[in-house]
């Protein structure tokens, strides 16, 4: 996986550690734990032609349950991703319960679909600790098998697309990454062959055609910029190549505005794997002017964010908003991918993997406020995730709340080793993530049960190393205590969450405001690193 991928780093990281502590790498079996088949074992080759009857309807809910099921679906997903058109979706369901058996055979797309809307319904409403997958896993498993090849079935492009995001968004969250990732690149190519990326005027396209092409578009460039930020790999269009209108202009509805906000974090989001992490991967003379360029859209976009997704609009007693909190939580995701290649080098360098001397940017103001934003910003994705855990709407199915959590985990740990002064004590923080790991694994979620001992091994062993004096900071005293006091503009606004303990800053309604943003970008001196960054490497030659 490539250096911009969140896994990735994490993987990186631990192997890091183990290394310096042990002295050998990584077992195989740690190093594939968190790969795909290694999560769900879903018994099953991909193979069609043993099962003798795929359109059975004799596992399915009565109607009124599965209204139930689909209502689900839509509040965890109707605002963040066009997966159904709820109207045209319930006439259909209507029409197949008058006789099920002949409605699968002769509508095979929209019976695939629907199965997939159970399954994902299942899973939000029914709590499941069973071993060979998450609940209502066989619907998702049947849609699977009686899904027509769509190279050749002929349907509409908006249902394919849909159908496809379905099963993308399902195996992502089961942790098939790669089937994942190739079928929402064929939600793409379906998408791209249509013209959907375009404006489409024309007189022979009808207006709601065009509206659910752009909601449907959208969706696939959503899923496809997040999954393809999280494998680390190139994506599937270039923004250039996109001039289709933002869905608030086309539609003019909540969802839309939603998915509005969603497109611009996930631009910002592509952009930091083009011009951050850059084609080979490499934190070089670039990153700075990278990284200010990149802070100064997420202030541009914060100001919208925090004007019409306010994460606590009626006052503390109305607890969080969920969609309010996805769209917070991907900011600071954005913010976090921006500024962690500077945790990875310097604890590269405290562990000897690289030149000490490295150690001495920790004296530049510019370095210090980016590694205080990053702790700020970790911080505050648990927060949040802990307001949503205590409101019981936490997300335990679908990989972005574990990913946000993973994230934001691992980044205090680092940041808490490398210099204290960043972070005095990370455990009352470590000991919310794994609560929120906790509810996800009582809900049947097996990959965060995996990302919680991988966190658990990396809290161990860094802990190790500071008992070996191995992380001790090698910098001269006279030169430490010179930036150990310094607060960057960010940490200065009056919620300097780092001076509080863990109790009270959760309590705190901590929001970066657009000004600070801007005004850290455009305090970063780019002159201050002076060190050949394209030059700096991993232990195993690949480019950080």
């Amino acid at each position: 996986m490539g250096t911009s991928s969140s896994w990735s780093f994490s993987r990186r990281i631990l192997g890091m550690t183990h290394l310096k502590l042990t002295g050998a790498p990584l077992l195989p079996d740690l190093e594939t734990q968190l790969f795909d088949s290694y999560v769900y074992d879903l018994k099953w080759d991909g193979s069609r032609a043993n099962h003798h009857d795929i359109f059975h309807v004799s596992n399915l809910p009565t109607a009124d349950f599965a209204k139930y099921l689909i209502s689900s679906v839509k509040f965890h997903c109707g605002q963040l991703l066009y997966l159904f058109d709820e109207d045209r979706f319930m006439q259909k369901l209507e029409n197949f319960y008058r006789d099920p058996a002949k409605e699968a055979r002769a509508s095979p797309l929209w019976f695939c679909h629907y199965l997939f809307i159970l399954a994902f319904g299942k899973i939000f409403v029914l709590q499941s600790s069973k071993k060979e997958g998450p609940a209502g896993v066989e619907h998702f498993l049947q849609a699977m098998q009686c899904m027509p090849d769509l190279n050749f079935f002929d349907a509409e492009a908006i249902e394919k697309i849909q159908v496809l995001c379905c099963g993308a968004l399902y195996l992502h969250s089961i942790h098939h990454r790669l089937p994942a990732y190739q079928m929402i690149g064929n939600a793409l190519r379906v998408a791209l062959w249509k013209g959907m990326y375009t404006e489409m005027h024309s007189s022979c396209l009808d207006e709601e055609y065009v509206q659910r092409c752009n909601l449907a578009w959208w969706t696939v460039y959503i899923l496809e910029r997040r999954m393809t930020s999280l494998v680390g790999l190139p994506m599937g269009i270039s923004e250039e190549s996109i001039s289709v209108r933002y869905p608030s202009i086309v539609t003019r509805d909540e969802t839309s505005n939603v998915m509005d906000m969603q497109v611009k974090l996930c631009q910002i989001l592509a952009k930091v794997d083009l011009t951050v992490y850059g084609p080979e991967g490499k934190v070089d003379s670039r990153y700075l002017s990278a990284t200010q360029s990149v802070l100064r859209d997420i202030a541009k976009v914060t100001e919208r964010l925090n004007t019409s997704f306010d994460l606590y609009t009626n006052g503390s007693m109305s607890g969080t908003s969920r969609i309010s909190a996805h769209l917070h939580i991907l900011e600071h995701q954005c913010i976090i991918l921006t500024t962690r290649p500077l945790l990875y080098i310097f604890l590269q360098s405290k562990l000897g993997q690289s030149d000490p001397a490295l150690l001495k940017w920790l004296q530049s103001e510019t370095v210090k406020a980016l590694l205080h934003i990053c702790v700020e910003s970790a911080q505050q994705i648990l927060r949040i995730l802990s307001s949503l855990l205590e409101q019981g709407i936490l997300e335990t199915f679908l990989p972005f709340d574990m990913d946000a959590a993973s994230t934001s985990t691992i980044s205090l740990l680092v940041a808490a080793a490398i210099d204290p002064s960043l972070l005095k004590d990370h455990s009352p923080w470590s000991q919310r993530a794994h609560k929120i790991f906790d509810q996800m694994i009582l809900r049947g979620n097996h990959s965060a049960k995996l990302v919680q001992m991988e966190l658990k091994q990396l809290d161990d062993e860094l802990a190790q190393l500071a008992m070996k004096g191995v992380m001790e900071n090698v910098l001269p005293r006279d030169n430490y205590s010179q930036f150990v006091e310094y607060v960057p503009p960010v940490a200065a606004s009056g919620h300097n969450s780092l001076e509080l303990d863990f109790d009270e800053s959760f309590g705190q309604h901590y929001e970066l405001s657009p000004d600070q943003m801007m005004e850290l970008a455009n305090s970063l001196d780019l002159n201050s690193l002076s060190w050949p960054l394209s030059s700096i490497h991993d232990s195993s030659g690949l480019a950080i």
